[in-house]
């Protein structure tokens, strides 16, 4: 592994810059699968390699949750091994082509450990949730530089300028195609702050996600080589439990029912969104919020997409509330299964009622 370019750790600014001169689709799409090519360490072709990460996760609010290590053996693509050992959260977890196989009782990554390792394996991940969205360019200052952006964007016809972050946004370095920032869930940054390259590839030496100026979580990569390697396939262990190849999907009134912990957004807030087409003729924006929420085995929020909304600031209120939510565990034949749901946050007038789709 050798260093190719300097650590930094900078601000981070994101808000809804002007459109950066038009590219066309296939320009975007050229350079978002550059980037992803360059940063992938999961692709055909490479030597199996084995990496130690450290780990430090936070809070909303900061406080520290706890520290440890995650261990990746990378065989081939579809089948590797994964030893977590954190606060919480230990076990193995083993792909293959016949899908994930977990340690007993370990549920799928928490949303913030999940981003981490993505940045070593497949940075592009996201690019799952948002298959037929359209490339739009976008920037991004970072410690004074104005970072090229490309953002998966889903169509919104009442909304001009949708803001970065709003939808999974990869931003390069200028002129170049490695990457340096990941940003998603309205606002959620992961940031690369150092690369070095190992077997043609960029990967992060240090990565930070920052939500609003607090740091959630942080990773260094302690080691990562060609050695240590098995010479055989990996394989689960008997007692390893397969996990679902999809999350459960629930409708209406079912998922709202497994709700535990609500924090409703504060549209009151929004009241000098920008966006002057989705509004009233008395001023006031008028229509809703549509989100899809993916959960965990245990309840925890895994990840969000934006489906609709017609201001970016009432978009902004209902990122920042149900990204606190949690909900009960969702039990199928004696276990807890991942399941998924849609909420929809009505606007009326200066007060809002939250209905959820059927």
């Amino acid at each position: 592994m050798k260093p190719r370019c300097c650590s930094f750790l900078a601000a981070l600014v994101l808000t809804a810059f002007p459109l950066v001169p038009a590219e066309n689709t296939a320009q975007l799409q050229d350079h978002l699968k550059k980037a992803g090519d360059l940063s992938a360490t999961s692709a055909a072709g490479l030597k199996p390699w084995h990496a130690k990460l450290s780990v430090q996760l936070y809070d909303y609010k900061g406080a520290s949750t706890g520290s440890g290590t995650v261990e990746e053996w990378w065989m081939a693509p579809g089948n590797e091994k994964r030893v977590f050992a954190l606060p919480g959260y230990e076990g193995t977890e083993i792909v293959t082509s016949e899908g994930a196989f977990r340690s007993a009782n370990l549920v799928s990554e928490p949303m913030l450990l999940a981003t981490l390792i993505d940045q070593w394996v497949n940075p592009m991940a996201a690019e799952d949730k948002t298959s037929g969205f359209k490339p739009t360019a976008r920037t991004l200052q970072l410690g004074g530089v104005a970072l090229p952006c490309v953002m998966l964007a889903k169509s919104n016809s009442r909304v001009e300028n949708q803001p970065i972050g709003f939808y999974p946004s990869w931003c390069t370095e200028p002129g170049k195609d490695s990457l340096r920032v990941f940003v998603d869930d309205g606002g959620m940054a992961t940031v690369r702050n150092g690369i070095s390259a190992f077997q043609g590839k960029d990967i992060p030496t240090d990565v930070g996600i920052t939500l609003s100026g607090v740091t959630l979580a942080t990773a260094r990569l302690e080691a990562i080589s060609l050695d240590g390697m098995p010479s055989a396939p990996f394989s689960p262990d008997r007692d390893m439990t397969k996990a679902l190849p999809r999350p459960v999907e629930l409708k209406g009134k079912k998922f709202e029912g497994q709700a535990d912990k609500r924090h409703e957004p504060d549209f009151t807030r929004s009241a000098t969104g920008t966006d002057q087409s989705s509004r009233t003729i008395n001023g006031a924006i008028q229509g809703d919020v549509e989100v899809r929420l993916w959960i965990g085995e245990d309840g925890q929020i895994r990840d969000m997409l934006l489906l609709s909304y017609p201001d970016p600031s009432v978009a902004q209120a209902v990122f920042d509330a149900v990204r606190l939510w949690t909900f009960h565990p969702l039990m199928q034949e004696g276990r807890a299964v991942p399941f998924t749901g849609t909420l929809d946050f009505e606007i009326n007038h200066t007060d809002y009622d939250r209905s959820i789709r059927h």
